[in-house]
Order: C-alpha cells, then structure tokens, then sequence
C-alpha cells in the first residue's frame, strides 16, 4: 500500500515538476549568451539539451526504489533509447510488468507536459515604457503581422484595458473594483457628470487625486493591482493556450508600470521592452495629447514614474521613439524579429513537444515487446 502511495505521489510530482524546468528553461533560451547574431541556435540547443536530460534522469530513472525502470525488469527497447541503463542487472520481465512500464512511462510525459506547457505559457513578453513615449503605438504595430511573415504577430494583453474595465460599475463581475474604489475615496470629486444609480469614475479627477498624494495613490494601487494581476494571468493563459487571434507567435503584456509594481512582476516576463524617448519631447507630446492638463500636471505624471533611462538600462531590449514614424516601426520589427528569434526553437520545437515526441517513438517499441512476450507477436 505504501508504495502504491509513494507510486502515485511520484506520479502527480512531474507536473510542479514539468511546470518549473520548463519556466527556467525558458529563461535560459531566451538569454542567448552565445552569440548575439545566432539566437535561434542557442535556444535551439538549450531546449534539446534540457528535453534531453528530463527524458533521461527525470522519465526513465525516477523511481520509488531510486533505480528507475531498469530495476524492474529487462525490457530491450528501454535499452535501445537510454544506452545509459544499459548493464543493469534486473530480473526478467513479464507481459504485466512491460504494459506497467508503458502506462507509467506515458503517464510521466503527459503529467510533465502538462506542466511544461503551462509554464511555458506563463512565459509573456514585458512591453513596457514611459508615459506619452509612443508604447501604445509600438503595441499595436506589434499586433498586427509584419509583411515579410503572416505569422508573426503579437497576442497582446493591455493592462491599461484591464485597469479601465475593472473601474466600470459591474462589467468585470466579480473582479470589478468599482465600489472598493468609491468606498477608499468618499469625500472626492472622482465621479463624471451622470444621472445614473452608479455614476462613472472620472479617471482624470481621479489620476489628479493620486498623482498629488502618495499615500492615496498606494489604496488606489492596493485595491486595483491584484485584480489587474488576476485577469491579466488569466488573459495570458487564455492567450498561450488558446488564442483568441489566428497567426500570433508571440504572447506581449502591454503594462505601463512594469518596473513600478515590485519585483513579481518583474519576475514574470522573461524579455522585457522598453519604448522611450527623450525627456524634453516625452513632456511636449504629453502636454499635445492631453490638452486639458497643465504643464505641471504634465511634469507631476511624468516624475511619478522611474525615469526613462533608468528604465531602458534594466530592458533587454528598447525602442528609442524619438524619430519619424517610419523610424520607429523600423525599429518595432528589428524588436520583433530580436523577441520571435530568442523565444523560438528552429523547427518550433518546445520542451513539451520534444518529451512527447519521444513519448511517442518509444512506447509503441514497449507495446510490440509487451506482445512478444505474450505471445500474441
């Protein structure tokens, strides 16, 4: 009964398992400290490597007895596809003991799969940049493909949406911030001109409330970053599994505040963008866009964020906008192509897909075996 237990313990620990090698990963493809003209080759051979080794000492060896399948029974085509049990001394194996070994050896793949594919998912693109630099211009050129490649546009997740839609009486269900908000600032003017029961939340009174005072920009930022936090992983699960468009490669999270909300969120996105411009033509843009607001409510936004440059030394990648408009999508397809190339295998290879390619090539050898020693082959 106890190793019926420690069994299917072991079993259902290749998911965390799956889930976590394959964030790191990950993380590792898509630094490409090899060569900056060759990315595809780095993360080509991180993911083979990786998938590799997984197959090897995580698949085949992990066992209750510590000695993985070979200690079980001598099946030949284990040792056909891992030379390394090769030399085992093990008993002979019987037509049950094989088709165990072939259900758990699937079960293993799928479990870690499983996992790695969820990791892999939570694995977005940080767009991020300064107010009035032109990010919300670099996102949607993003969104749609280049013309050299169809299938290369970005899935992009807009925090700024999500922020929006969570301040509107009752259109985010449970997730709507709507009351809390109106609660924390009772006693200001925060709402616009209506005769409606729940009054909209005049966002520009509000952001002049917070803007001026840090302590309320904080219960403003407590009371809206977990929901924004909540749907924005729920999007980009959504997106990495699923997507909502045909012909994205790439899922891109459109976040202004990406180095402001602390260190998870930093940890969150593996390649981090950053569009910026000089200070001087981020505030006179700033002042055009938004002709309602003063120059020092201008300057005010601007210095409650971190400084441009501050936050282009901390990106792996940044999009100076402080050119023409042909300047600039130049640059957005230099990004995109820098991004695709750091994040993508040649071929599409992934970590999940190569354990159950080998999945698949090995099984059906356990399952003739199996027949074999059944007599029914």
């Amino acid at each position: 009964m106890f190793e019926l237990i420690q069994t299917v313990s072991l079993l259902f620990s290749f998911f965390p398992a799956g889930f976590i090698i394959s964030i790191f990963t990950a993380r590792l493809a898509s630094r490409n400290i090899t060569s900056k003209t060759l990315p595809r080759v780095w993360n080509t051979l991180v993911i083979c490597v990786v998938s590799y080794l997984v197959w090897l000492y995580l698949i085949f060896l992990r066992w209750p007895n510590g000695a993985g399948f070979a200690a079980d029974c001598n099946l030949d085509s284990l040792s056909y596809w891992m030379p390394l049990i090769d030399g085992h001394e093990s008993k002979l194996c019987t037509p049950l003991s094989a088709l165990k070994i072939t259900f758990i050896l699937g079960l293993r793949c799928l479990l870690f799969a499983v996992g790695a594919k969820l990791g892999a998912t939570l694995q977005p693109v940080g767009l991020t940049g300064g107010i009035a630099c032109g990010k919300s211009t670099v996102s949607q050129l993003l969104r749609d493909p280049s013309k050299k490649n169809k299938n290369d546009a970005f899935a992009i997740v807009d925090v700024d949406a999500i922020a929006h839609d969570i301040l509107v009486p009752g259109k985010m269900g449970t997730d709507c911030g709507y009351k809390r908000v109106v609660n924390a600032f009772s006693g200001h003017d925060i709402f616009a001109k209506s005769d409606s029961k729940d009054p909209p939340i005049d966002r520009r009174k509000l952001g002049d409330i917070i803007f001026r005072d840090t302590p309320k920009r904080r219960v403003l930022n407590g009371i809206t970053h977990p929901l924004i936090s909540k749907i924005m992983f729920k999007q980009i699960i959504r997106e990495g599994i699923v997507p909502s468009l045909k012909n994205t490669s790439i899922v891109a999270v459109d976040i202004p505040l990406l180095f402001e909300v602390g260190l998870q969120m930093k940890l969150l996105f593996g390649i981090k963008i950053v569009v910026g411009c000089d200070e001087n033509i981020q505030l006179e843009r700033l002042t055009v866009r938004n002709k309602d607001l003063t120059r020092e409510q201008c300057e005010s936004r601007i210095q409650s964020q971190i400084p441009i440059h501050q936050k282009a030394n901390m990106a792996d990648i940044v999009i100076w906008n402080n050119g023409t408009m042909n300047d600039l999508m130049l640059q957005v397809e230099t990004a995109r192509r820098e991004v695709i190339n750091r994040s993508h295998a040649f071929g599409g290879f992934t970590l999940p897909t190569l354990i159950l390619v080998a999945c698949v090539l090995t099984i059906p050898s356990c399952l003739l075996e199996a027949a074999k020693l059944s007599g029914l082959a």
